[in-house]
């Protein structure tokens, strides 16, 4: 008496698996809300330095290097992009990772991206803009 396999055994009940958070995805995150506290200290600084330039009306390097701060200002920058850069690949890793919640590894993906995006987007605005009135106006158009 052979029996029919849908009837053979009752199911067995399994739990549902609890799935871990990504070690690399957290780490992605972390990264990119280290990279915005690097912006916002960056953007606080720049504004101190500007304040300092409207308050003394002065562009000298002198004044400009003696002013708290104003050495660190490429160190910051770079530290934040070069983390938002590593929170990328982290990002990507945590979310190649089986087996895991990838929530932070999301997250922290979209946020290194949009920094980074943003960065590019500024970067080619800045490049846009005519250094001087004579890439504006045509030779012709100054004669007159």
């Amino acid at each position: 008496s052979e029996e029919h396999p849908v009837f053979s055994e009752a199911p067995v009940f399994q739990p549902p698996v609890k799935l871990k958070h990504s070690g690399p995805g957290l780490a992605s995150f972390i990264m990119s809300l280290v990279s915005l506290i690097g912006y916002i200290i960056l953007a606080v600084m720049v504004i101190n330095l500007l304040a300092h330039f409207s308050q003394y009306q002065t562009l000298d390097p002198e004044v400009v290097l003696q002013q708290t701060g104003t050495v660190l200002l490429p160190f910051v920058f770079l530290g934040s992009l070069l983390l938002n850069c590593a929170g990328l690949v982290v990002g990507i890793i945590g979310i190649a990772l089986k087996n895991r919640k990838k929530a932070f590894a999301i997250a922290g993906l979209i946020i290194n991206a949009f920094i980074i995006l943003g960065f590019i987007a500024l970067l080619a605005m800045g490049l846009a803009v005519p250094s001087n009135t004579a890439d504006i106006y045509p030779s012709s158009v100054q004669s007159l």
